[in-house]
């Protein structure tokens, strides 16, 4: 049941009674930003936003929530694109303000923190004591760690060190029912019984609200080098990504793909950013190596194996990075792409995954397939191919009318995602299902596996008070 008007007065009261009067709002032009995530599509209502600051408040909260069956939805930063944080009429939790560093224990390499932290913060306190968090993800300065742990988030380093999945060792997670399950043991192995945690990764808030995490540490990267490469072909892709994992060891860190109508919105529309290399092709990639150690064996072992493709011809043009600004540069590149595309005229965005050999049969079969469907179409699939992630972004035809475009979306969305079924991949790599893709759940998903998380929903919230209305 949502909150309605009538109910907000009594429910003040009662909220009153395990909060501040600061944390619980109703102010619509406080409340307002919470209503709509970053990419804009769907905007939200709620009458009443609730900042908890301990567990022990959100479990009171979600008592109460449960005991009423008045729905909750939780929010974290508030970054992600498929709206899986944005109310319907519930209550937003905010946990903004549960943002507290608990433990660093650096001989143990792991950090415990509640949910609200922001993922920058965690990055620099890892910094302070020589250590280092893999997870970077365009909106670390605003995403938290229980939006990234809720979403399971990817990024660029994905490659080396795994999801967010992978990174975290132990939660804290308050049930819908107020139940409180302390699970932060920061251990490597743990083998009693059911891996719990898990559930929680990924679940976007709808099995229960993660208020902590342990997360893992690694050792501090002292060294990155980065390189802008240009391909032969898009096989030469994969090929390459082959020959630098054979030759690099653990130093290969990120592997991005950068179509050339990618470089030319990022170099048309961004804020003074320089081709890297003079020769651009049509497939290129960023590269980049990290290594723990303060010495040339990165950037000798990137300059020895571009050479040897260069001279394999796999790759036609590439230039390393000597300095911090012409690094900075190049991932702007990559960021530009993202910010920029909806100036050729409007976007219908895709993240799919698809077997890493696939990507390239599964980029031209798809562009054929959406060239086919509406002619002069502009694909720009671009991100993180080292692990089979793809965002194949689509731009309508030169001139074309943009309203007229977006009247195609459910039609190219099916293209995409259908084709990437097709290659045994998802229709969901990193952003989620959230609202936007919960008619691909039902298409795509395995039958037995959709119903087993209904089951698990059912037993964990069988008053769907938790997010509802998300993912299935």
């Amino acid at each position: 049941m949502k909150l309605n008007e009538k109910q907000l007065q009594d429910f003040k009261r009662k909220f009153s009674d395990i909060l501040n009067e600061k944390d619980i709002i109703t102010d619509q032009d406080t409340i307002a930003p919470h209503l709509s995530d970053w990419v804009g599509n769907i905007n939200g209502s709620s009458i009443l936003m609730l900042t908890p600051r301990n567990k022990e408040q959100v479990s009171k909260i979600l008592m109460l929530c449960n005991d009423k069956n008045i729905a909750v939805v939780p929010q974290g930063g508030n970054t992600g694109s498929v709206a899986s944080g944005i109310p319907n009429g519930e209550i937003i939790l905010s946990l903004k303000k549960m943002n507290k560093i608990i433990s660093i224990m650096p001989d143990d390499y792991s950090i415990t923190v509640e949910s609200g932290c922001i993922l920058s913060q965690v990055q620099d306190a890892a910094m302070e004591v020589s250590r280092f968090f893999p997870l970077s993800i365009g909106s670390e300065g605003s995403c938290t760690i229980g939006g990234n742990i809720s979403t399971n988030a990817g990024g660029i380093s994905v490659l080396k060190y795994g999801n967010m999945r992978d990174l975290v060792l132990g939660l804290e997670v308050v049930l819908p029912d107020g139940k409180i399950m302390n699970s932060l043991k920061r251990l490597r192995k743990d083998n009693s019984g059911y891996a719990t945690k898990h559930m929680f990764m990924g679940a976007e808030g709808t099995l229960g609200i993660i208020t902590a995490a342990s997360l893992r540490l690694f050792p501090k990267i002292e060294n990155k080098v980065t390189a802008f490469a240009s391909l032969r072909d898009l096989d030469a892709t994969i090929q390459l990504l082959e020959t630098l994992k054979s030759f690099s060891g653990e130093l290969l860190s990120s592997y991005e793909l950068i179509p050339k109508i990618g470089l030319d919105i990022a170099l048309t529309h961004g804020d003074d950013l320089k081709s890297p290399i003079s020769d651009v092709k049509e497939w290129n990639v960023i590269i980049e190596y990290s290594d723990t150690k303060n010495n040339d064996n990165a950037n000798e072992s990137l300059q020895n194996t571009l050479a040897y493709a260069i001279e394999k011809e796999l790759v036609c043009d590439a230039a390393i990075a000597s300095s911090l600004s012409q690094t900075q540069n190049i991932w702007k590149i990559r960021k530009a792409i993202v910010e920029h595309q909806p100036k050729l005229g409007g976007e219908i965005k895709h993240d799919v995954s698809v077997p890493v050999s696939c990507v390239p049969e599964f980029i031209r079969s798809t562009t054929q397939k959406l060239v086919e469907y509406l002619p002069g179409v502009r694909p720009v699939p671009y991100g993180h191919i080292g692990d089979g992630n793809i965002h194949f972004n689509v731009c309508p035809p030169i001139n074309y009318n943009s309203d007229l475009f977006k009247q195609s979306t459910e039609e190219i969305r099916e293209i995409v995602y259908g084709n990437a079924h097709t290659f045994g991949g998802s229709f969901a790599a990193e952003h989620g299902v959230g609202l936007i893709k919960k008619k691909q759940m039902l298409k795509y998903k395995d039958e037995v596996e959709l119903q087993l998380m209904k089951d698990l929903k059912s037993f964990l919230d069988p008053k769907n008070i938790l997010n509802p209305g998300k993912i299935f």
